[in-house]
């Protein structure tokens, strides 16, 4: 491997290290597989745009040109969030959960219209 992709490689691991997560839970995070973290970690693999970009999506407070090219300041400030990850079950009942908000909802506001027209016209 290449000095500059071998110092590239120890910016992710720094990020990596400094995220306090495991190899598994780091991927999760930042949305590629474990398989690529570990090869970066391991240095058999050196980092693509595919793993800087994630990082750079995912988590917060990370100096893209650092990140990249080693000039500038790395802030290790950051809390690394997760974002939320749903599966497609919880997205199928989610928008089955919205639909019958809705219907609902629409079927409360007749109610209410018929309630005020009922009203109005038994004050005539």
């Amino acid at each position: 491997m290449k000095k500059v992709d071998k110092d590239r490689a120890d910016r992710v691991i720094k990020v990596f290290n400094d995220s306090g997560l495991n190899q598994r839970k780091f991927a999760e995070l930042i949305g590629v597989s474990q398989q690529l973290v570990s090869a970066v970690v391991n240095y058999t693999k050196k980092p693509n745009e595919t793993i800087l970009l994630a990082i750079l999506d995912n988590i917060e407070g990370i100096d893209p040109l650092w990140l990249f090219t080693g000039v500038g300041k790395y802030k290790d400030s950051y809390v690394a969030v997760q974002k939320e990850v749903h599966s497609p079950i919880e997205e199928h009942i989610k928008e089955l959960v919205r639909d019958q908000f809705k219907g609902l909802s629409k079927k409360i506001l007749q109610r209410l219209n018929n309630i005020e027209e009922f009203i109005k016209d038994s004050e005539y």
